[in-house]
């Protein structure tokens, strides 16, 4: 999970054959005749379905750099195409169901991200505000990782206590007030830590082969993240990657 940039919305989000429509007019079109709707969670899925899921797709792939919101897999259209998720379900919050800033690409799996989540919202408590936005907090600063491969909230992030439960509910099955909570994404799931686990592997031998004969310095290692960063299609698993690079592998210091 890292923050991300939104870009422009579609200015055509019509299926083929239709009139073209942007996606502005789309959500303004909603909110209007929204007020007026008596089930409103049926005409938000209504009208969420009838925008081309595939323009969607096309910006938000620049946008997360073809990685999943949630986990980091890699994302592509060839192995079935990515779930276009709404950060806040649809279902509880059919005002966002049209929101640019609500929509994500999340990877198309049952036991993590989007498959697990469904319907239940960010929240580790049904009192806790929702999780902020992708746009809206820096989350690459607050989630860390082993070297085993493991996502955890680090004991050293500075974040309110309804954050931070969020987080830790997200990422791992959790106890509260004596009865067991499921993970909201599973993040933990032991395909996810394994493959994270391959990545940073992946990056270690690239290291050792670039540096074979010499340590690097922290500049190179901070220059090598940089890049990675910018890539316009980012490494799967990218934020363990740069947390090693960095230094930061860990539960916190």
């Amino acid at each position: 999970m890292r923050r991300l940039a939104k870009a422009r919305p579609p200015a055509n989000v019509s299926p083929d054959g239709q009139t073209p429509r942007s996606f502005a007019d789309a959500e303004r079109a909603y909110l209007a005749a929204l007020p007026s709707r008596p089930e409103t969670v049926r005409f938000a899925r209504s009208e969420y379905g009838r925008l081309e899921k595939r323009r969607l797709r096309q910006v938000m792939y620049s946008e997360q750099g073809s990685l999943c919101v949630y986990c980091e897999r890699e994302l592509c259209e060839n192995n079935g195409p990515p779930h276009v998720e709404h950060w806040r379900p649809l279902s509880r919050d059919p005002q966002h169901a049209l929101h640019w800033n609500n929509l994500y690409l999340s990877c198309p799996t049952m036991d993590t991200c989007d498959g697990a989540k469904r319907d239940r919202p960010l929240k580790g408590d049904d009192t806790d505000p929702d999780l902020p936005w992708p746009i809206e907090l820096d989350y690459e600063n607050l989630v860390g990782f082993t070297s085993q491969g493991v996502m955890c909230v680090r004991d050293d992030a500075h974040m309110d206590e309804a954050t931070r439960r969020t987080l830790e509910l997200a990422i791992d099955d959790r106890q509260h007030d004596g009865m067991p909570q499921r993970a909201i994404l599973n993040l933990n799931h032991p395909t996810l830590v394994a493959a994270r686990s391959a990545a940073l592997d992946s990056e270690r031998t690239r290291h050792q082969r670039d540096f074979e004969n010499r340590t690097a310095t922290r500049d190179e290692r901070e220059q090598r993240a940089t890049q990675l960063l910018r890539r316009e299609q980012l490494p799967a698993f990218v934020s363990i990657r740069v947390s090693w690079l960095r230094g930061m592998l860990g539960r916190g210091r």
